[in-house]
């Protein structure tokens, strides 16, 4: 009866080695955690925000999660002339924007990141649809066949993400399937059209 209590009580070096191992994987799942979170949270929501005040000036992506809506405006005042630009997006659509100090910038039916911490918008199949996409990050620079995917579409380069008349470079209304050549830095919006990579 003495043997077998001296069995029991022995400790197992190999069996005290797994449950430190396990306390350490524990440990480290802990403190991988708060950086998952933190991940999760560079996600600006559906809102209005103050340039400076709010959020910092600088390029962010927007990402319609429905139908959704972007407005940069000089004022608070919620008249016409007081916007800078706005845009309509669709349902799973982005777009890019650069918004300065002392702008109010809104946005609906969707989220935004900062473009160092947005996630990546290259479609998995190659299949570029509805969005803005900056060449040379989203999309390589080069020749492109645009497809026509309804009625009418329409495509667009600008030198930047402001949204401006004097910064299109080139824009069209598409109503049968076309090329198109795009450089790097320059950005590419599609509307009612689409490129296969």
């Amino acid at each position: 009866m003495g043997s077998n209590t001296a069995t029991t009580n022995k400790t197992d070096p190999n069996q005290t080695e797994k449950v430190e191992q396990t306390k350490e994987e524990n440990n480290t799942a802990k403190k991988d955690e708060p950086k998952q979170e933190a991940k999760k949270d560079n996600k600006i929501k559906s809102g209005t925000y103050k340039v400076g005040t709010d959020i910092p000036a600088g390029e962010y992506l927007v990402i319609s999660k429905s139908i959704g809506y972007i407005e940069c405006a000089k004022d608070s005042k919620g008249q016409l002339d007081s916007i800078i630009f706005n845009e309509n997006l669709t349902s799973g659509s982005n777009s890019y924007v650069t918004l300065n100090d002392g702008e109010y910038f809104k946005v609906t039916g969707g989220e935004m990141y900062t473009v160092a911490e947005a996630p990546s918008i290259i479609p998995k199949d190659g299949l570029y649809k509805d969005g803005m996409y900056k060449v040379g990050q989203d999309i390589p620079a080069g020749e492109y066949k645009i497809k026509l995917t309804g009625g009418i579409g329409y495509t667009e380069v600008s030198s930047n993400s402001r949204h401006q008349l004097n910064n299109i470079i080139s824009n069209e209304n598409v109503q049968a399937d076309t090329y198109l050549t795009v450089q790097d830095g320059q950005y590419l919006k599609l509307s009612g059209v689409e490129i296969q990579k």
